[in-house]
């Protein structure tokens, strides 16, 4: 009873997730509920490991016979399974249930698709340019493919899924229904490594061999052994990303010399493999130790984590499936080492620093990275918009929003209450998270290869960015949710300019311009007391959306433009274009700060008397009380910021009037100098 309890309010979550998907895209085409869906759903999948990252090139033929259907495809460079994506939203006046012959229908226009492409009849795309980009680029990386996969998703019921696998072009496909049941037991697995196990005999034939460190220490036991490189192959093959949970650097591709240089090795020398690479650093939750003629053995492994060497994992996996080289003579050494569960956030961080491997990487730290979201997550629960009417929920970990919902409102009234205090439009996720920020610090390239790729990338710049030590405070958060803002009005301005393609693409690009023209000037906390941007702003948006979807478009030239938005020459195009500006500038920007034009008018209500109040002080006087304030813990840092916006109008002359908002906070400051004496008169 109590997980078909669950399954339910996970399916309202679904079609809540999907809602609001469809809504944001403001896409009215007959696909819109499939893509909508397939977005939410793979958003799952992706942080679950499933799949690392994906493109969307939605199609459906209309008309005529052996038609195909394509939501999305997944060709990560490091792979050779190309992932394809079909999708069937089911209205809940469908019933529940998907039956065989749909799914069946599904998988055969899926898989009609891979043989067009593969096949280069793509005359039925030239209309659909996302598509026929798809298509040319399968077609061209047929070499490197040697699987497929077809992932079918479905917010209905599928009683059975198997499905026949077939061949196409002589490569395997194989079928993956995804549908509510099967998702929710996917989503509900926390700790993702605990489906990593390992049975040496069956892997091997054998168990392995293994040098134990003794005596061992009461916390840990660590075993030197070595692996076969066709085994790790085999177990990269099988569980993917999931090896590699806890190196936040394993989803970005590794392009460098030490790949370069792993793979000369594996071709002309292999047998010299284990003596040139410094090996694998790896955990695990479990490790079965026997003997065998005298010697340590071990038998299987559970919650196989690869620290250090996810480079020397893929590139060996590469090596054998694209280019084709025998890697029987290849072996990796592995230092292992079994660590409690409830020790895993101290241990893994240190073990990853300070692991000798052949191409150095500061690993963002486990714990920190909890600390980082545990932060974000605190202040999302304290604090208010600007008015006190409703907060920004950060959703952790996915599905905590209905989860609350449905905790938090286990009445009508109640669920009013929390929709009020939490609209679902002011959701987000840490994926949302990661994009804003690295669109701010001028990486959409890095944003436009996935959001798994792109989190990863934004942990582990965190360290770089920020000192050590250093905490999500209010005025990150107020500046995230300013980012958010600026975002979803991005997001709507793309659709305003009727751009049909790459819109994602053109968001994270604007954004990224907005900080590159504009990073001393715009005044973020200005659209967090207004929770909007001006119409100026907006306008501004809609018509750098167009341009700059042109440029990206006129860059790449005859190559794949989904591709081209991931590389930094891309940015590179995009930051020397010169954009227009809006006359008037938008208020945001305080650069171009509006000047009053008219006497203050002679008002007598209490915001009027705070303003003049604030505004009866020169840039002089305000410099000391701010410099007085920094240090003193009469000044709450909310106040503190306001006040350092506040100076920047003294001292410019007062060009720009204080709004009530922050004339309120003004004021508790100038009675906080007051009491402390710093001024005679405040």
């Amino acid at each position: 009873m109590l997980e078909a309890q669950l399954v339910e309010e996970f399916k309202a979550r679904l079609l809540r997730d999907t809602e609001q998907e469809r809504h944001d895209r403001g896409e009215s085409h007959s696909l819109a509920s499939d893509v909508a869906l397939a977005e939410v759903m793979l958003a799952d999948l992706e942080e679950g490991g499933v799949l690392t990252e994906h493109d969307l090139c939605p199609y459906e033929d209309v008309e005529g016979r052996n038609r195909c259907k394509i939501i999305a495809y997944s060709l990560p460079d490091e792979s050779t399974r190309l992932e394809l994506i079909i999708a069937r939203f089911l209205p809940e006046s469908d019933g529940e249930y998907l039956q065989a012959q749909e799914i069946e229908r599904l998988a055969g226009r899926a898989a009609r698709f891979f043989t067009y492409a593969a096949s280069g009849d793509h005359e039925r795309f030239q209309t659909n340019q996302m598509v026929a980009e798809a298509a040319t680029r399968i077609r061209e990386e047929l070499p490197r493919i040697a699987e497929v996969r077809v992932n079918i998703l479905t917010n209905g019921l599928v009683r059975d899924k198997a499905i026949e696998e077939l061949e196409i072009d002589g490569r395997p496909v194989e079928f993956s229904v995804w549908d509510l049941e099967r998702l929710y037991r996917a989503a509900g697995e926390e700790v993702t490594r605990d489906r990593i196990e390992i049975d040496f005999a069956k892997l091997l034939g054998r168990p392995i061999p293994a040098l134990e460190m003794k005596p061992p220490p009461a916390e840990y036991q660590t075993f030197l052994l070595v692996l076969p490189g066709e085994a790790l192959s085999r177990l990269y093959n099988q569980f993917g990303a999931r090896l590699f949970e806890f190196n936040v650097r394993s989803f970005l591709q590794a392009r460098g010399n030490v790949n370069k240089g792993i793979r000369e090795t594996l071709r002309n020398e292999p047998e010299r493999f284990l003596a040139y690479n410094n090996g694998l650093t790896a955990t695990a939750d479990e490790i079965e130790v026997g003997e065998l003629n005298g010697e340590t053995v071990i038998r299987r492994l559970r919650g196989l984590q690869i620290v250090n060497g996810a480079q020397t994992t893929a590139s060996i996996h590469r090596a054998a499936k694209v280019d084709k080289i025998d890697i029987s003579r290849v072996a990796v050494s592995v230092k292992l080492t079994r660590v409690e569960p409830t020790k895993l956030g101290d241990f893994v961080p240190l073990i990853a620093r300070f692991a000798n491997t052949q191409n150095p990487v500061q690993l963002a730290d486990l714990s920190a990275n909890n600390e980082f979201h545990i932060a974000i997550e605190r202040l999302s629960e304290q604090i208010w918009a600007p008015g006190e009417e409703s907060r920004w929920f950060y959703e952790r970990a996915r599905g905590a929003y209905e989860v609350a919902r449905m905790r938090l409102g286990s009445t009508p009234a109640k669920r009013r209450d929390f929709d009020a205090e939490y609209p679902k439009n002011q959701r987000f996720t840490k994926t949302d998270l990661a994009k804003l920020w690295m669109s701010w610090w001028e990486q959409p390239h890095v944003v436009s290869r996935g959001a798994q790729k792109n989190f990863a990338a934004f942990m582990a710049a965190l360290p770089d960015r920020f000192s050590a030590g250093w905490s999500p405070d209010p005025i990150f958060y107020r500046q995230t949710i300013a980012l958010l803002i600026l975002s979803k009005t991005a997001q709507g301005a793309v659709r305003k300019a009727s751009i049909q393609s790459y819109r994602a693409n053109v968001v994270t690009y604007v954004l990224a311009k907005i900080h590159a023209e504009y990073a001393d000037q715009i005044d973020l906390e200005w659209i967090w007391e207004n929770q909007s941007l001006s119409a100026e702003m907006t306008s501004m948006l809609t018509e750098w959306s167009g341009l700059v979807h042109e440029a990206i478009v006129a860059g790449a030239g005859a190559r794949n433009v989904t591709e081209f938005c991931k590389k930094e020459e891309c940015w590179e195009r995009l930051h020397a274009l010169t954009l227009p500006t809006v006359q008037p500038l938008p208020p945001e920007l305080s650069g171009g700060a509006i000047k009053i034009a008219q006497p203050k008018p002679a008002r007598s209500d209490p915001e009027r008397e705070l303003i003049d109040r604030c505004m009866e002080l020169n840039g002089a006087d305000w410099a000391r009380i701010v410099a007085w304030a920094s240090t003193s813990t009469a000044v709450t840092d909310f106040d503190l910021k306001v006040a350092n916006t506040i100076v920047g109008y003294a001292l410019a002359g007062w060009e720009k009037e204080i709004s009530a908002k922050q004339a309120q906070r003004g004021a508790r400051v100038l009675d906080a100098a007051k009491r402390a004496g710093i001024l005679e008169v405040a």
